[in-house]
């Protein structure tokens, strides 16, 4: 009976040992899920081309995403301060789902890099290979107002 306890209680601590053991770590983002920027598609964009709303928090402090997006419209929503080799993921809906909207990043040299989407959502990562400040910013290709809701992960 006893034999029972003392091997009851050695597979009971070894169980906490094997959870209290297990390492902790930031997610990682599987590397066939990440676009390098060289990569991307990009256009020379004015800096008077970019709308800004007072209400967004600039830089971008939460990663949370929930605005809209006038029709034709590029809008900035926040500034982050990235070093090569970062990585900046998009997990968003927006709606209308049937517009078309570009979401992406400006680079120090003045570059919208982005990934052009028409199904209503993205998940996609972007590896910045410069070290510099980047505005995170979506573009409405359509004629009408675009709400955006999601999360910025960098």
């Amino acid at each position: 009976m006893k034999r029972k306890q003392l091997l009851h209680l050695l597979l009971v601590c070894a169980a906490v040992f094997c959870c209290a053991v297990t390492p902790a770590g930031a997610a990682q983002v599987p590397s066939e899920n990440i676009i390098r920027l060289e990569n991307m598609r990009y256009d020379l964009i004015e800096p008077s081309a970019i709308t800004q709303d007072t209400d967004e928090a600039s830089p971008l402090t939460t990663g949370s995403l929930n605005t809209t997006v006038p029709p034709f419209y590029s809008k900035a929503v926040g500034q982050i301060s990235l070093q090569s080799g970062n990585v900046i993921t998009f997990n968003c809906s927006y709606s209308p789902s049937s517009a078309s909207v570009d979401f992406g990043v400006i680079a120090p040299n003045g570059r919208f890099y982005y990934i052009n989407i028409k199904e209503g959502s993205i998940k996609q990562s972007i590896e910045v290979s410069q070290s510099g400040s980047y505005t995170v910013a979506i573009r409405n290709n359509s004629s009408q107002t675009v709400r955006v809701v999601g999360f910025v992960d960098y």
